[in-house]
C-alpha cells in the first residue's frame, strides 16, 4: 500500500471512530456578572452558526444531566408563558422559532466548585458534543440584615425609609439586606458596593408619595448636564466617577412599586391574566392622574419651575445606577414608576434576567435603559412598558463626543408586549450607540420593533446592530424605523447642537412580522443636510399583512431574500432621495425606486 493511500486509510478509520454529531456544539459557555449565589449559577452560551435545526439544550453538572433549557426556561422566566402562547396561535407556522440558551442551575451547595456543559438537541434527539467546560463555583452563604432587626414596619403605612436604610449602613461586604414578607413604604434608598438587596416573595417596596421623601440633588442624567434629577426610590450613585461602586444585586421574587400614577382599569394580557394599567399622563393631566408623579411636580412648580421642565425632569425613577460596575438585576417585578423604571448611567456590565417589569401605560415608564454604558445582558424578561423597553442613550449634542459611547449588550429570550419599541436606540446618539445584538425575542403589541431615532443635531447615531432570529406581530406604528426626525416633547434643547446623527451597519436577518398596523421599514434622513443613513442590511425577513417600506434617505444597502405575504400582490415599496440600494430574491420586486436599483 503506497503512503498516500496509507494516511486515507488511517483518516477513513479515525472518522468511523468518532460519534457523528447531528448538530454543532454550544460556544462561549459563561455565568453572567454575578448571575449567582449560594444555591443557583445562571448559564448562558451562543448557539452555534448553524443552528436552525437546533431544538433544545441539555446542561450538565460534573457529568450529570441537570435539565434541559426549554424546562428550565419555563420554570425560571416570567416571559416563558407568553412565548409559549404566542407559538401555539400561529397555527400556520409563519413565525421565525426563537432558540432557548440559557439556564439556571438550581439547588446547589454553597461554596462549591461545578463542572458545567452544554449540548445541543437536534430535531431527531441527538445530542452535540459537548461545550467546553466551564468551572464556577457558588457563593458561601451571605450573611443576612433584615430589616425588622433595624425597626421596619412593614405595614404600607409607616414609612420605613430610615429602618431599611439603617440595614443597608450596617451590612457587611458580601451581606444580603433582606426585605421579608410585608409592604414597606419608603422614600429614597442609597445602596453602596458589594451588597445584596432581596425583595423577598410576598415583599413589596413601595415608593412613598411625598416629594420631600426623594432629595432632589439625587443625579445629572449625563456627567456635564446641568439639571439635577430627584433621587430615585433605589440609588446607587457614585459621587466621584473615578471611583465607582461595584458589585452590587437587586434580587427577590417580590415587587418594587414606584406609587407614581393611580392605576387604571385593568386589562386582560395574552396568557389571559389580569394586567394593570397606570394613567397615560401628560404635563396638562398629571394632577388628576398622579400620585407621587403629582406632588413632585407640584413642588417644583412651587419653587418656581416652569410647569413643562418641572414635568420633564422633576420626577423619580423605580432604580438609578450611575457609575456603578458589575450589576445583576433578578426575579423582581417592577411597576408604576412616576418617571422611568432602571436607569444605568455610565455603568459596566450590567446583567438583567428573569424580571417583568409592567409600567404599561404610564407616562415616560421605561422599562430599561442604559446611558453611555459598556456591556450588558438583558434575557428572560417579560416587557410591559408606558416607553420604551430596553433603551439606550449616550449624550445630547456636540459636549456628547467626549463622552464614553453605549456599547457591547446582548439582548435575547424576551417577550415584549407593550411599549414604544423592543430595542431602541436614542434619542440621545451623541456618543454613539454600538455594538448591539438582540437575538430569539418575540415581541407582540408595542408600537415598534427595531427603533432608531435621532434628530439632525443630536450628533453621533447608532452602528453595528444585530437584530435576528425573532418573531414579532401585531406592531402599532413600524417594525423597523430608522429616523432623524424625532421630537421629544419633554425635551429642553440647553445644549451645542451638533451635526445630524446617523444609523449605519445595521443587520436584521431571520425575522417574521405579522400584522404591522403601520409601516414595515421607514428610513428618514435629511435630505435639506444631506445626511443619510447607510449600510443596512434586510436578509430573510418576512411580512405578513398591508404595510408598506417608506424609505428616504438611505445609501448603500442591501435587501435580500425580503418576502411580503397576504397584501395582494401589490408592490409595498417606496423609495426617494436615495441610492445604492440593492434588491435580490424580494417578493414583490420593487417596480421603481427613483434609479435606486
Amino acid at each position: 500500500m503506497s503512503s498516500a493511500n496509507r494516511i486515507a486509510a488511517a483518516l477513513f478509520s479515525l472518522l468511523c471512530s468518532q460519534p457523528l454529531w447531528a448538530v454543532e456544539a454550544p460556544t462561549r459557555l459563561q455565568v453572567p456578572t454575578l448571575a449567582y449565589d449560594d444555591h443557583q449559577i445562571m448559564l448562558v452560551w451562543d448557539k452555534p452558526s448553524a443552528h436552525a435545526d437546533i431544538k433544545d439544550y441539555h446542561v450538565y453538572a460534573n457529568g450529570t444531566l441537570l435539565g434541559s433549557a426549554n424546562a428550565n426556561y419555563a420554570e425560571v422566566s416570567p416571559a416563558s408563558p407568553y412565548v409559549k402562547r404566542f407559538y401555539q396561535q400561529d397555527t400556520a407556522g409563519f413565525h421565525q422559532p426563537i432558540g432557548i440558551h440559557s439556564f439556571t442551575a438550581q439547588g446547589l451547595t454553597p461554596n462549591t466548585a461545578y463542572g458545567f456543559t452544554v449540548r445541543a438537541v437536534g430535531a431527531d434527539g441527538k445530542e452535540s458534543a459537548d461545550s467546553p467546560m466551564l468551572v464556577h463555583g457558588t457563593a458561601p452563604v451571605a450573611p443576612v440584615f433584615d430589616v425588622r432587626r433595624y425597626g421596619a414596619i412593614g405595614d404600607g403605612e409607616h414609612l420605613d425609609t430610615a429602618a431599611i436604610q439603617r440595614a443597608i449602613d450596617a451590612c457587611t461586604r458580601g451581606g444580603k439586606v433582606l426585605l421579608p414578607k410585608g409592604v414597606y413604604k419608603s422614600g429614597a434608598l442609597y445602596l453602596k458596593s458589594n451588597m445584596t438587596l432581596e425583595i423577598a416573595k410576598g415583599a413589596t417596596l413601595l415608593g412613598s408619595e411625598r416629594a420631600e421623601d426623594y432629595p432632589l440633588k439625587g443625579y445629572a442624567q449625563y456627567s456635564y448636564s446641568t439639571t439635577q434629577r430627584p433621587a430615585s426610590l433605589i440609588n446607587a450613585v457614585a459621587r466621584d466617577p473615578h471611583q465607582p461602586l461595584e458589585n452590587i444585586r437587586i434580587v427577590g421574587r417580590g415587587i418594587l412599586d414606584g406609587n407614581g400614577w393611580k392605576r387604571s382599569a385593568d386589562v386582560v394580557d395574552p396568557s389571559g391574566h389580569a394586567m394593570a394599567v397606570y394613567a397615560a399622563s401628560n404635563n396638562a393631566r398629571y394632577q388628576q392622574d398622579g400620585v407621587l408623579a403629582k406632588a413632585q411636580v407640584d413642588a417644583a412648580v412651587a419653587s418656581g419651575m416652569d410647569v413643562t421642565d418641572a414635568y420633564g425632569q422633576m420626577r423619580s425613577s423605580l432604580i438609578t445606577l450611575s457609575h456603578v460596575n458589575n450589576v445583576f438585576y433578578g426575579g423582581l417585578t417592577l411597576v408604576n414608576p412616576a418617571f422611568h423604571g432602571i436607569m444605568n448611567l455610565e455603568t459596566r456590565n450590567v446583567v438583567l434576567a428573569n424580571t417583568s417589569i409592567r409600567t404599561y401605560d404610564a407616562n415616560n415608564g421605561d422599562g430599561v435603559e442604559f446611558s453611555n454604558s459598556r456591556g450588558a445582558m438583558v434575557f428572560n424578561n417579560f416587557f410591559a412598558t408606558g416607553d420604551d423597553c430596553v433603551n439606550f442613550a449616550a449624550g445630547t449634542g456636540a459636549d456628547a463626543a467626549g463622552q464614553p459611547p453605549q456599547e457591547n449588550v446582548w439582548i435575547f429570550d424576551n417577550y415584549f408586549y407593550k411599549g414604544h419599541g423592543m430595542v431602541v436606540v436614542g434619542s440621545h446618539t451623541g456618543a454613539w450607540i454600538q455594538n448591539i445584538l438582540a437575538e430569539d425575542n418575540v415581541g407582540d403589541g408595542t408600537d415598534t420593533g427595531l427603533r432608531m431615532k435621532s434628530t439632525s443635531f443630536m450628533g453621533g447615531g447608532g452602528r453595528n446592530i444585530t437584530f435576528r432570529d425573532s418573531a414579532l406581530r401585531n406592531i402599532v406604528k413600524q417594525a423597523f424605523i430608522f429616523t432623524l426626525d424625532y421630537n421629544d416633547p419633554n425635551a429642553k434643547l440647553d445644549f451645542k447642537p451638533a451635526a445630524a446623527g446617523q444609523f449605519r451597519d445595521i443587520h436584521v436577518s431571520a425575522v417574521s412580522v405579522q400584522n404591522t398596523l403601520g409601516t414595515a421599514i421607514e428610513v428618514k434622513g435629511d435630505n435639506q443636510r444631506k445626511a443619510y443613513h447607510q449600510g443596512l442590511v434586510f436578509k430573510d425577513v418576512r411580512f405578513s399583512g398591508a404595510a408598506k417600506v417608506h424609505i428616504d434617505g438611505l445609501k448603500d444597502s442591501r435587501f435580500e431574500g425580503v418576502e411580503f405575504s397576504g397584501n395582494g400582490g401589490v408592490d409595498p415599496w417606496q423609495v426617494s432621495h436615495s441610492h445604492g440600494l440593492v434588491f435580490e430574491h424580494v417578493t414583490p420586486t420593487p417596480a421603481s425606486a427613483e434609479g435606486t436599483l
